[in-house]
């Protein structure tokens, strides 16, 4: 595709855009469980089982079909495990799919509705919140849940050769790697890479995620820009703010959600300031306890040398007959005394 040209809003920046349940689905869950949630069987598990069993009613008219007719009360707890058991695969992951720590309590909530709306419950499409996100938080969703799956935070930037092996570009290097419009090309349409020895254009392994718009794609390519991955990266949402003129996302008082009070852009490798002194406060307490250590230590070992030394200093002078004791001295004195009278 030679002629191929970026097609983004020209105030992408800065210009927030309204989501709702449907695209926190595509943006998130959508590359491994598809369109309608059914996932991959065996290897991906369908979303539309799970989820129907947070559902009183369609809980009722399950066990109804299979001869047990429950009452309510039985069927509303069946529910809420079923949705604490959703909650918690959401919050925590399983053994092939991610933690989704980055979503707040109201992403959590209109995500869901959508869920029970692929699940064909009856009113969730109503209980879709809308709400305004910036491009920054939407290249945060995507890059956090679809690219994280593949791609590791950090690494080194393997070479032609490593990618023939299978290596896989972690998230850190990829605004390296590729210019913007390579970047949103290779997630929308495709491109070839450079791979083997020698070096050839390839295919390449990555998928074309033909689902995502081209906006949504420089959304990843700008987040991934202003807060790259580092070492110690961690999936937990704080939500960044390079924009003065940015507002903060919506959170609900009730939600159990860490928000910083005042985030900065990271500035060596995706740190904040408050990261580094989490850094370097262990570091300097350990210093400290060790030189308190060190001072006990040689004050211990000062006073058993001392000690040591006046307890022996006694039988050092019983043994060595030049050193007389000086009781002893005394008594030989009075025997003079008694001789010469």
């Amino acid at each position: 595709m030679p002629g191929f040209q970026l097609e983004i809003s020209p105030d992408l920046p800065s210009q927030n855009v309204t989501v709702s349940g449907s695209d926190l689905y595509r943006l998130n869950c959508q590359a491994c469980h598809g369109e309608s949630g059914l996932g991959a069987p065996p290897e991906i598990n369908s979303v539309i089982d799970p989820v129907r069993a947070s559902s009183v009613v369609a809980v009722k008219e399950r066990m109804k079909k299979v001869g047990m007719d429950i009452s309510r009360s039985d069927a509303e707890k069946l529910a809420l495990e079923a949705k604490a058991a959703l909650l918690e695969r959401l919050q925590n992951g399983g053994q092939d799919m991610p933690a989704f720590r980055h979503l707040s309590g109201k992403e959590i909530g209109s995500l869901t509705a959508y869920l029970k709306q692929l699940a064909g419950i009856a009113g969730a499409e109503k209980k879709q919140v809308a709400m305004k996100e910036s491009p920054f938080r939407i290249g945060e969703h995507i890059a956090k849940s679809t690219c994280h799956i593949c791609h590791s935070a950090s690494g080194t930037n393997p070479s032609a050769r490593q990618l023939s092996d299978g290596a896989i570009p972690p998230l850190d290097t990829l605004t390296s790697r590729l210019s913007e419009r390579d970047f949103v090309r290779k997630i929308t349409r495709g491109v070839p890479i450079i791979m083997g020895e020698p070096a050839l254009p390839h295919r390449g392994r990555m998928p074309v995620f033909y689902y995502l718009r081209e906006d949504e794609a420089a959304d990843v390519y700008l987040y991934l820009n202003a807060y790259p991955p580092y070492r110690w990266a961690t999936l937990d949402w704080v939500p960044p703010q390079p924009l003065e003129n940015r507002s903060a996302p919506e959170v609900q008082p009730s939600e159990k959600v860490s928000v910083a009070s005042d985030v900065k852009p990271p500035k060596i490798h995706g740190r904040s300031e408050s990261s580094d002194e989490q850094i370097v406060a262990p570091v300097v307490a350990g210093m400290v306890v060790t030189l308190l250590l060190a001072g006990t230590l040689g004050f211990t070992v000062r006073e058993f040398v001392r000690l040591s030394a006046e307890t022996d200093r006694p039988a050092m002078a019983a043994c060595n007959p030049r050193v007389e004791h000086p009781d002893a001295n005394a008594a030989n004195a009075k025997s003079k005394d008694r001789l010469i009278a």
